[in-house]
């Protein structure tokens, strides 16, 4: 017995001598240097006041990065060193990325967002300015950090050569990579965030189809949050064409457009259209913007209007909604991703149908945006850039009332019979900064709203907010001069809330309620208190024009009586008349009216199928149909 132990001892450690920490340590050097990069991010993202943290250390976070870095050891020495090194420096670049854009934006980005990355470029220097000097020090350790993981692994370590030590190396490598797995295809059956409803809770859906990138993040980590935005997006492009049937059903079941007293009542009068920048409840006041608050109180104020965001941009996803009704898809890069899609119901295309022009004007160039190829797709007949119309080629283009003031911009506004000018604005737009130029200007105009504290962003915001307000007052005032008031209705709709100076403690649900009115002369003053959204502006227009309702739209017009009115928000919240729900349940109760469950799971469907339908109509281009 003790012979044939010994024969079993000696073959065992013939067998396993070969086995040397040096062939195994690269792994814990690689799956540390990934924890301790993950772990800065959360304490690096999380600094920024508008993203709450639910706790430091995550469940989800460990499987990820086991799998992560037993899948790069799998590789030879130098292979596993370089692609750690690479994916490791990519994931800091990722990770400063979402920081820098959490702080402007008060939320997190899809990775599509990076081929609008150059639009940002412009604002980096302000945003820099407020990240603290200990975060850009944690990221340059970082950096370093790599750099002597790397070197390491290259110089100290070794892979398995003999038999045994190299199978044991793919044996246990290959249990940690199956565990892995194995949790992580399994973490939306275990996710749970309050009341459970008829589709399963919120972090399951978002989970699997990637909404709402912040509460991602702010449930898990920014690794998962990486890996899922990768999947879901390659996921995205093989789910889309089995879903036309679907739209038509969703259209079917819709209840169809009724006539009402607004009907009709704008019938062959122009229109334009400003979109205001940033320019939310706290920027219009009376104090520094006059002439708006005249207009909207004068005018037909919707004062429950919701500029609900979707996909990775505030403005120009505000623009979307505006002329096609559609919000813009999480995932997916709109500006390039449709420049095929056929919009034939979209503001333009309805209101040329019926004998106008159509235009779009902004300061910026083309290429922003792709604002010159969208602007088409859109069906606007011409993209009105400044710089290249404006006869004074010297003026400050930011300042919004350049298209009024400037004789080749105006003569462009008005110089057709019946006309639709979709004009967007820029001067409320950050940095707030008392050297900033548009500011400037402002205070050399307006000096009474002259700041000469450097952190008071609110008084900076305002000031540069009244160059809009000039713009407003001075286009009533020349169409009036002209004869061209009488004929002209002006809707004034502000595309997103200031996230710069945005509640910190307040959703972005809540303070998504920003400004929406029109103006026309002669106009009965109303104000509208049923909630409503920013898909509901196309075909309430269109029903105020008179135009046939295609009866192909997302939205609904907010004075048809059928229309409860609504607003739903991309992590599955939503706001009525009496309740605001989130995170499942009733958050805020507006009325004494009680939700019981069953009208709770009618609305959270009801959200899912429109976000879901909403999405499928630009996958499949679907009115190209």
């Amino acid at each position: 017995m003790t012979e044939r132990f010994k024969k079993w001892n000696d073959h065992v450690s013939e067998t396993t001598k070969d086995i040397k920490i040096k062939n195994w340590f690269p792994l814990l050097l690689y799956l540390c240097a990934y924890i301790i990069t993950d772990l800065f991010m959360m304490y690096a993202i999380f600094r920024n006041p508008y993203i709450s943290v639910d706790s430091y250390l995550r469940r989800i976070i460990f499987s990820n990065l086991f799998l992560l870095s037993s899948f790069i050891f799998m590789f030879g020495k130098k292979t596993s060193a370089i692609l750690f090194a690479v994916s490791e420096l990519l994931f800091i670049v990722y990770g400063f990325a979402q920081m820098c854009y959490s702080h402007a934006n008060k939320t997190l980005f899809r990775i599509s967002a990076i081929f609008s990355a150059k639009e940002g470029t412009g604002f980096a220097g302000s945003i820099m300015s407020e990240i603290s000097t200990k975060v850009k020090i944690g990221f340059i350790v970082l950096i370093i950090l790599t750099a002597v993981v790397t070197f390491v692994t290259l110089k100290f370590s070794s892979s398995p050569e003999k038999g045994f030590a190299r199978k044991f190396k793919y044996i246990v490598n290959g249990i940690i990579l199956a565990a892995s797995l194995t949790v992580v295809l399994l973490i939306p059956y275990f996710l749970s965030s309050g009341r459970m409803d008829n589709y399963g809770s919120f972090d399951k859906y978002n989970y699997i189809n990637f909404l709402d990138a912040t509460t991602l993040f702010k449930r898990n980590d920014l690794f998962t949050c990486l890996e899922r935005d990768v999947v879901c997006t390659v996921k995205q492009q093989f789910t889309a064409s089995d879903s036309v049937e679907n739209i038509n059903n969703y259209f079917e079941k819709k209840q169809p457009h009724q006539d009402n007293d607004m009907t009709g009542i704008f019938k062959d009068k122009n229109l334009i259209v400003v979109q205001m920048e940033s320019l939310d409840y706290k920027g219009l006041t009376a104090e520094n913007c006059p002439n708006l608050t005249k207009f909207m109180e004068e005018g037909i104020n919707f004062k429950n209007f919701y500029s609900s965001r979707f996909g990775n941009t505030f403005t120009f996803g505000t623009e979307t909604a505006i002329n096609t009704g559609l919000f813009a898809p999480s995932g997916a890069v709109l500006s390039t991703d449709y420049v095929e899609n056929s919009f034939p119901y979209s503001l333009a295309s309805m209101f040329k149908a019926d004998g106008y022009s159509a235009n779009e004007f902004h300061f910026n160039t083309a290429d922003y945006y792709n604002r010159g190829v969208m602007s088409k797709v859109f069906g606007f007949d011409n993209y009105i850039e400044f710089e290249k119309y404006a006869e004074n080629k010297d003026q400050l283009f930011e300042v919004d009332d350049t298209v009024v003031t400037d004789n080749g911009l105006y003569n462009e506004l008005t110089k057709d019979d019946k006309f639709l000018d979709y004009i967007v604005t820029y001067s409320a737009h950050l940095p707030y900064s008392i050297y900033d130029t548009v500011y400037l200007e402002a205070i050399k105009r307006h000096p009474e709203l002259k700041t000469d504290d450097l952190y008071d962003k609110l008084s900076i915001y305002r000031a540069k907010a009244s160059l809009t307000d000039d713009m407003a007052g001075e286009l009533v005032e020349r169409l009036e001069q002209d004869g061209l008031m009488e004929n002209t209705v002006i809707l004034f709709i502000t595309d997103h809330f200031c996230a710069d100076l945005a509640d910190n403690d307040v959703s972005e649900a809540l303070i998504s309620n920003t400004p929406c009115f029109i103006y026309a002369k002669g106009i009965e003053p109303q104000t509208v208190e049923k909630v409503c959204n920013t898909s509901d502006i196309l075909p309430t227009l269109i029903n105020l024009f008179g135009m046939e309702n295609c009866g192909k739209y997302i939205g609904s017009d907010i004075f048809d009586d059928s229309y409860d009115g609504y607003a739903c928000f991309q992590n599955l919240s939503w706001i009525t008349n009496d309740f605001y729900y989130s995170g499942g349940s009733i958050a805020k109760n507006y009325t004494d009216a009680v939700a019981d469950d069953d009208f709770i799971e009618k609305m959270n469907e009801m959200v899912r199928e429109r976000i879901d339908i909403n999405n499928q109509i630009l996958f499949n281009d679907y009115y190209k149909q």
